[in-house]
């Protein structure tokens, strides 16, 4: 399991939003990076930088979309809008920044956007347990787009390694790092 941060170095001090989606944006990144580490490691097949870049946006995708839900409950819809809406911003600049790096100058942040939008409304008709985290169907719609990804070789199997491993190991991560970062006036 990746090592991400849960606490803040002075738990005392007051955050902002703005704080508290870059810390969580930071986290969401590595532990999209791990996700593509993890598959290289078991042989499945990336074939181009592009394509890394492709899965790592479908685990932020999911990531994001948990993060929502872990904080739909916890705070108003303005806080949460102002929250989600700065991580993502964030999170947009670091894909933007990868896809420049790989493939030349384009609208890369829009592209994202638009696939966020598109995923959010995917997983929204899944379960999701505050204790438990994604169930077992949206894990498996995860690893479908994350399968479509990928390349040709072993396909099959990649649903499978993202249901049992991945999505248990990085949406633990993630709660644990929501859980100690993140904090919010408590709604009315």
């Amino acid at each position: 399991m990746v090592r991400v941060k849960k606490r803040w170095n002075q738990p005392t001090a007051p955050r902002t939003p703005a704080q508290m989606a870059n810390a969580i944006g930071a986290t969401i990144w590595k532990l999209a990076a791990a996700v593509l580490l993890n598959l290289e490691n078991e042989n499945f097949e990336t074939e181009t930088q592009a394509q890394r870049i492709d899965i790592m946006e479908e685990v932020v995708s999911y990531l994001v979309h948990v993060c929502d839900r872990w904080i739909y409950n916890r705070t108003d819809q303005e806080q949460r809008a102002e929250f989600i809406s700065i991580l993502v911003k964030d999170l947009g600049r670091m894909l933007e920044d990868s896809r420049v790096d790989v493939q030349g100058a384009g609208e890369y942040q829009a592209e994202f956007f638009d696939k966020l939008n598109q995923r959010t409304g995917d997983y929204a008709v899944y379960s999701y347990s505050h204790d438990e985290g994604g169930s077992f169907a949206l894990r498996c719609r995860f690893g479908d787009r994350v399968q479509a990804a990928m390349g040709k070789r072993d396909r099959r199997w990649i649903p499978d390694f993202i249901v049992a491993r991945e999505a248990p190991e990085i949406e633990t991560a993630l709660r644990r790092s929501l859980t100690g970062l993140v904090t919010f006036d408590k709604p009315d």
